[in-house]
């Protein structure tokens, strides 16, 4: 009978220790998702970001070009 108790409180505690690892692993999981979402979000607000910077540097560049036509249309003498 000790024998049979023996093999069952080592069954729980392995019962025990795959299910503590489960709940690890899925709070672990959570918690990448959340970071994932997080990540997304932060793409997609440099995405955003970078497209306002390179619509600015084209306007800088027509302005520019204008100034320097300009410039070359004034008579040096």
């Amino acid at each position: 009978a000790s024998d049979v108790y023996k093999r069952q409180a080592f069954l729980e505690e392995r019962v025990n220790k795959i299910l503590d690892g489960y709940t690890t692993l899925k709070e672990e999981r959570e918690n990448l998702i959340s970071q994932m979402r997080v990540n997304e979000m932060e793409v997609e607000q440099l995405r955003e970001e970078i497209s306002t910077l390179k619509n600015e540097r084209s306007e800088v560049r027509a302005r520019i070009e204008r100034l320097i036509e300009r410039l070359e249309g004034i008579p040096l003498e």
